[in-house]
């Protein structure tokens, strides 16, 4: 299996800034693809490389999706 590269175009939020491996709903380019939004936890390794958790990869439709079930949870 090939090796997975990836680049981080933006960090738009951090969702527990006090963990030692934050949540963060980030912006980035899988494999030099169109970037998508990403959220799952990210830290570093012993070594200070920077390493991540299992996560879910959305595109723009599929955020907004889960944008409109949150606020139909949030209203009740």
């Amino acid at each position: 299996m090939p090796d997975m590269t990836y680049e981080v175009k933006e960090i738009i939020a951090t969702l527990d800034s006090d963990a030692k491996n934050p949540k963060q709903l980030r912006l980035v380019s899988w494999n030099g693809a169109a970037a998508k939004y990403d959220l799952r936890s990210w830290g570093e390794d012993k070594n200070g490389n920077e390493r991540m958790s299992k996560g879910i990869t959305m595109d723009k439709e599929e955020l907004y999706s889960l944008y409109e079930v949150l606020q139909k949870i949030f209203e009740d």
